[in-house]
């Protein structure tokens, strides 16, 4: 389109599903606006910390299209990366030791090499585990993945919206605005002026019920908290941990723990109560850690997950310039730019998207 109001997209949404479906459809020559009522990353997005973690589950099950999506993940890095100076994600791989027999024995099974593709999962045994560092707690053994990436989340995705703006991307952030959903191309409302898209992407995470296309959709709210903690034992451990939460050093100082799953809250603030459920639960995962640690911040934020934990991607049933991105979970970093290359196939060219992801399975 030739005028600087109208746009082929408008992706509502700065979190990782709108900037990652933002960039794939300008990658496919297609004009696109983003809208956020908030900032880059203001949402659950913008967690200070998050793992590129293939495995899933207390049991440490394989992550759906893992390979895939995984690569996907990895180059997206890698490509905004080379864009920036300041550094937010390493490769550090993960370590899972089970914190009891159940666990360990599920563990054990789920890391069979035939459930993984090669170099990508190793079990081991708890005396390997205790060679690594000493000070874990660890029940018979626990699961070795290398190919685990640990992402500053924020950091990465303003790093990304910076690059999409030079690429063509229009971005208004900090905006109220309204739309009217009647007719196609879609009037938008926004600081005093009106925008046109022909299609409407509605990415906005657990916000994404109260858009009017989406009031329907199965979404559940869920709250999560970490803590960043000043450490001497900091600086003894660079892989990042998954025990009934996660831990990772940021520093030689400094290090996350994370997270709660709260499905009934009172309010969107850290408090007291997610710090001592940190406290409790990873504190028995490496109790020297904590021992001697200083709380120095508190986070939270609020993710949407569905019934069967996927996300929910297609477009609307009823309005067909209307599209969805949303559910992501805990997992947004492991499917965000994946799926964006298959929900902007699916918009651009017909293509099929996963039945337990598509919208039309509600």
């Amino acid at each position: 389109m030739s005028s600087p109001s109208h746009f082929d997209f408008c992706v509502l949404g700065a979190g990782i599903a709108g900037l990652s479906i933002a960039g794939e459809l300008l990658d496919r020559g297609v004009s696109v606006c983003l809208i956020d009522t908030g900032d880059i990353a203001s949402g659950a997005s913008g967690t200070p910390l998050g793992m590129v973690n293939p495995a899933t589950g207390r049991y440490g099950t394989i992550v759906w299209n893992a390979e895939s999506c995984l690569t996907s993940t990895a180059a997206d890095l890698d490509h905004v990366q080379k864009q920036t100076p300041v550094q937010f994600y390493k490769k550090t791989g993960i370590l899972r030791p089970a914190q009891d027999k159940k666990m360990a024995s599920r563990m054990k099974e789920n890391a069979h090499p035939d459930n993984w593709p090669e170099g990508w999962c190793e079990w081991l045994e708890k005396d390997e585990i205790h060679s690594i560092n000493p000070d874990l707690n660890c029940v018979d053994g626990g699961m070795w993945l290398p190919k685990g990436l640990t992402v500053n989340v924020e950091l990465y995705l303003r790093s990304k919206a910076d690059l999409l703006e030079k690429e063509g991307l229009k971005l208004f952030t900090n905006a109220d605005y309204s739309i009217d959903y009647d007719e196609s191309p879609f009037s938008i409302s926004i600081a005093g002026k009106k925008l046109y898209a022909e299609h409407l992407i509605c990415a906005t995470g657990s916000e994404t019920k109260t858009l009017k296309p989406c009031n329907s959709l199965p979404l559940n709210q869920i709250k999560g908290q970490l803590a960043v903690f000043e450490s001497p034992k900091a600086g003894d451990f660079e892989y990042s941990i998954s025990a009934l939460g996660y831990i990772a050093s940021i520093s030689k100082t400094r290090f996350i723990a994370g997270s709660t799953y709260e499905h009934h809250f009172e309010h969107t603030e850290p408090d007291k109560d997610g710090f001592e459920y940190l406290i409790q639960r990873l504190g028995k995962v490496y109790p020297v850690l904590f021992k001697d640690a200083v709380l120095v911040d508190q986070w939270a934020g609020v993710r949407a997950s569905t019934p069967n934990r996927k996300p929910i991607i297609g477009t609307h049933p009823k309005l067909k310039q209307v599209h969805v991105f949303t559910g992501l979970g805990s997992k947004g970093l492991m499917y965000g730019n994946y799926l964006s290359s298959l929900l902007a196939d699916h918009i651009l060219n017909g293509g099929l998207l996963p039945e337990q992801m598509s919208i039309a399975r509600f």
